[in-house]
């Protein structure tokens, strides 16, 4: 019996020493996965909150979203639109691929 005992223990006490490293990387997986969850909706509202202020700014400074230059909308017609003089004198440009 007490050979089987020493025959086994070593085993034993690899496979111990693997299933807690296993537990210890699966823990810091399911840490960092919670932690990027966390960081991800503390940006969210932080952004939710910030265009919120921004709208309130814009609405008290009579300014709407589509009139500032700095955004281009996606379903509009771009904020800088091109001269006339460069529209008639036929420059454009050309892509080189």
């Amino acid at each position: 019996m007490k050979h089987k005992f020493l025959f086994i223990l070593p085993r034993l006490a690899g496979l111990t020493l693997l299933v807690g490293v296993a537990a210890l990387v699966l823990f810091l997986l399911f840490k960092l996965l919670i932690l990027a969850v966390v960081i991800g909706v503390v940006v969210a509202i932080a952004g939710k909150i910030l265009s919120k202020a921004r709208q309130r700014w814009a609405a008290e400074h009579q300014l709407s979203w589509a009139e500032q230059p700095h955004f281009k909308p996606l379903n509009g017609p771009a904020p800088f639109q091109a001269n006339e003089k460069d529209q008639q004198a036929g420059l454009a440009i050309i892509p080189i691929s």
